[in-house]
């Protein structure tokens, strides 16, 4: 009997646990529920109480992408992290600001520079049938117009302000900036330099763009207006023909509208890290000067201030400014009775973690190796730093393709004119490795680059002159085997009278036919 009076008592508890579920707002029996309404409604039994009652206070949420855990207060749930976001500073739209960052900033100006130096400290090597005389006259024009110097500056300023341009001076062109330049009009000796402008100087770009899909600049503006800097504030217009464009980093499309086809800064995007290591360096500063704390205890000193004899502060002042002359170098310091004297040293410790993790930071952020930025060793166990040197060559390599390729395709062709009076049919040029190699290393190099080589050449497996070729291919990255095998290959320094490379203005010329030589067979002696 007890046994069942307990199997009732539980069927009537849990019944009434049933009907305390009805409680909430349920649909009417006798209505028919759709589909949704009958998902929505098993999936209201399967929450708890508290779930269910919270849903109902909240409301509907919308949906976000990314971790939230609302019960730890992670993610959208942490007010702290929800409330952080970005904000766009206009720091390229304020070039007083650059201007006086680069100047007073060593970091900012180190960043700057850096990367555009490195750009042409290498240089270039030029690739194709070219006599080494004609080359070391190219070399001469480039150094009487000091264009490495005038490159790295348009690279340098389009870092800082975000773009800036270079424009090509020919001679006897003055009048004629607006009108496209035609190369091969270009007479001997005409070229006299760039004249690099940065984006600060009053360079406005037009609204009209090439619509030429075959030019290099198609997309970008035609023209260029340049304000003179004289009282009758007179302007210059530039066709896009005669400017080398260099622009700062890159922007979206409707960006790089906004900010008539230039870039931004790279100042823009390390700003906040750049103000953070700065503000650190200087509280490490400060903490020097408070490093030693002393203090002075007086009984009295609270009621001397407060009374209203200046006299009797002033007394007091002028004990302690004694107290603090008399202090020696021994460490003795003359006290009354009832003083006491205190030092309360400041512990660096931990300051210089942090300080590393904000070199860290600014590394990353310049994309340049701390060891390169801030001129310190390795640091960790058996660190050398190749690793970093290596990624940050890879990057200075992506400058040169974005920045100099663009630049010098459009330059030696007018400094092929001006100096050799053609421009040769295979004109190229390779840039230089940035890295050094010790004596040890490049005959090493060597070797393993012309093992392979040489025993294909014994094996007769290629010709003389084609193993001469593959060891020049070899050797362009290095800077290696350049005038290998030049002469037997038909590409050497045979000048530039060989070959089509006649300018415009002398293909109209009668050209002289050439001495016949005489058959040596025939003219030389018989011998008995």
């Amino acid at each position: 009997m007890k046994r069942k009076d307990e199997s009732k008592m539980a069927r009537h508890h849990k019944k009434g646990r049933n009907n305390s579920r009805s409680a909430f707002p349920r649909t009417a029996p006798n209505t028919a529920l759709s589909a949704a309404e009958k998902r929505t409604n098993k999936k209201e039994i399967s929450l708890s109480s508290a779930a269910r009652l919270k849903l109902m206070l909240s409301g509907m949420k919308t949906a976000m992408d990314g971790f939230s855990n609302s019960a730890a207060f992670l993610g959208e749930a942490s007010p702290l992290m929800a409330s952080g976001t970005f904000h766009r500073s206009h720091l390229t739209s304020n070039p007083e600001l650059l201007t006086t960052t680069y100047r007073e900033s060593w970091l900012a100006k180190r960043i700057i520079d850096m990367p555009a130096q490195d750009c042409t400290r290498a240089w270039y090597t030029l690739r194709g049938s070219i006599a080494e005389e004609e080359t070391e006259a190219l070399r001469r024009l480039e150094a009487r117009h000091d264009l490495r110097r005038e490159l790295t500056d348009a690279i340098r300023w389009a870092r800082l302000f975000g773009g800036s341009i270079a424009l090509i001076v020919i001679r006897g062109d003055e009048d004629r900036l607006s009108e496209p330049l035609d190369t091969d009009l270009l007479l001997p000796n005409c070229f006299q330099g760039v004249l690099v402008l940065d984006r600060s100087q009053g360079v406005q770009p037009s609204l009209e763009t090439v619509q030429d899909l075959d030019d290099p600049d198609f997309g970008l503006p035609e023209y260029y207006t340049v304000a003179l800097d004289d009282s009758e504030k007179r302007t210059v217009r530039l066709h896009h023909s005669r400017v080398i464009r260099f622009v700062g980093r890159e922007l979206p499309g409707l960006e790089t509208v906004a900010e008539s086809y230039w870039g931004a800064s790279e100042l823009e995007h390390i700003w906040d890290e750049l103000i953070k290591r700065s503000a650190t360096s200087a509280n490490i500063a400060q903490l020097v000067f408070q490093a030693n704390i002393t203090t002075l205890k007086m009984a009295d000193f609270g009621e001397i201030l407060a009374a209203s004899e200046d006299q009797r502060r002033n007394s007091v002042l002028e004990v302690m400014e004694a107290e603090n002359r008399f202090r020696t170098s021994y460490g003795i310091q003359l006290l009354s009775k009832e003083d006491s004297y205190e030092t309360h040293p400041y512990a660096f410790t931990g300051l210089s973690d942090i300080y590393e993790s904000f070199m860290m930071d600014m590394a990353g952020a310049s994309e340049i190796p701390a060891t390169k930025l801030f001129g310190r060793s390795p640091q960790g166990l058996n660190a050398t730093g190749e690793s970093d040197l290596r990624n940050y060559y890879e990057f200075i390599s992506e400058m040169q393709e974005s920045y100099l390729r663009p630049a010098l395709n459009r330059l030696l062709p007018v400094m092929a004119m001006s100096c050799w009076g053609c421009v040769p049919d295979n004109l190229d040029f390779t840039f230089n490795p940035l890295s050094t190699t010790t004596p040890a290393e490049r005959a090493e190099l060597m070797d393993k680059l012309s093992a392979s080589v040489i025993e294909a050449f014994k094996a007769g497996i290629i010709s003389r002159e084609e193993a001469a070729a593959e060891l020049r291919k070899r050797g362009e990255e290095y800077g290696l085997w350049t005038k290998l095998g030049i002469a037997e290959s038909g590409s050497g320094p045979r000048g530039l009278s060989e070959g089509k490379r006649i300018s415009a203005r002398e293909e109209n010329l009668p050209q002289e036919a050439p001495e016949e030589k005489p058959n040596s067979r025939e003219d030389a002696p018989v011998s008995a």
